[in-house]
């Protein structure tokens, strides 16, 4: 049976792209409408790959909350990576070896780069979690999957009333 992902009531056909809940009053794209109760699930099938810090804000937009940590852990791993070879080649000029004038300048549109994919990753997962964790571990992303997956093993189903005694 056709269920909303909000509140578990039957979604009526509504056209094509959409079913209906009255309960909640809303349109709901077939996509999301779940079966049985089940809720809707925020976890990835698969984790996100390091091609995907690549992809536009749109394209970020919908993934996950959990890919969306792993991304923005793995961007700031490698805004951190850039900052030291920066760091590494001004080290160099300022030693006279004015050779990596260009490469420095690279460097800093790469950190410039990387530092404002950072801002779009933090910004998303600001959106739905009301911040963004200061330090990323693999433990927290872990437990906040668990707890992901945690909350979407109970279903919404309301028990029918028993019969009063007569």
């Amino acid at each position: 049976m056709k269920k909303c992902p909000y509140c578990g009531s039957e979604v009526s056909s509504s056209d094509l792209d959409f079913g209906y809940c009255a309960f909640c009053e809303m349109k709901i794209p077939y996509e999301d409408i779940q079966e049985n109760g089940q809720r809707k699930q925020f976890l990835p099938e698969s984790q996100p790959t390091l091609s995907d810090i690549k992809k536009s804000t749109p394209e970020l937009m919908r993934l996950s909350t959990v890919e969306l940590l792993f991304l923005l852990k793995w961007a700031r791993e490698e805004r951190a990576t850039i900052y030291k070879q920066r760091c590494t080649f001004i080290r160099a000029m300022k030693q006279g070896a004015n050779e990596f004038a260009e490469a420095e300048q690279y460097t800093f549109k790469e950190y410039e780069r990387a530092t404002r994919k950072c801002f779009v990753l933090e910004n998303l997962v600001r959106e739905r979690l009301g911040y963004y964790p200061f330090k990323l571990t693999d433990s927290y992303i872990q437990k906040l999957a668990v707890k992901t997956e945690e909350s979407a093993s109970k279903k919404m189903v309301i028990q029918e009333p028993k019969p009063l005694p007569e």
